[in-house]
């Protein structure tokens, strides 16, 4: 299942260079940035998708508590002004409350996910973000159009 999932990834053909000024003006908010700071420990450095399926151009970044150093996701949705934080102090799914582990994300689009056996997908209703740490455990972020929830692989 591992390695189906794998071959149905999707590369980012271009990757963009600097976050668009809407989710770095959302990054830079005072509420946003007394608490978190953007963390470039991953390649790429933050992700680009349809994550809840409007149709808008959601961005993915990964990001640090300022406080605890403790590490997450900062999920923001296009035309929203807040934030939607994975771990970096919040329990999230299997990925627990610090995600110091991850070293590995991509985006895998809805797209993706067809043709696939039905035992093994899910009905996305946008594009999600495919976490891991290497040769070990993975898993797959969605949006349940209420919620973000984890779908685990592997260990």
């Amino acid at each position: 299942m591992r390695v189906a999932l794998m071959a149905m990834m999707l590369a980012i053909s271009t990757p963009r260079q600097s976050l668009p000024a809407w989710a770095a003006a959302v990054l830079a908010d005072k509420g946003f940035a007394s608490t978190y700071a953007r963390w470039d420990k991953l390649k790429p450095t933050f992700l680009v998708g349809d994550f809840n399926g409007d149709g808008g151009e959601d961005v993915a970044v990964f990001i640090i508590r300022k406080t605890t150093k403790q590490q997450g996701i900062a999920i923001l949705h296009a035309g929203s002004t807040t934030a939607i934080v994975l771990g970096a102090g919040k329990v999230f799914g299997n990925g627990g409350a610090d995600f110091e582990w991850l070293d590995s994300w991509k985006l895998y689009a809805k797209s993706a996910n067809k043709g696939a056996s039905a035992q093994s997908t899910l009905a996305l209703r946008g594009d999600a973000i495919f976490v891991e740490k290497t040769e070990s455990a993975s898993a797959l972020i969605y949006w349940d159009g209420t919620r973000y929830r984890w779908r685990q692989f592997g260990d």
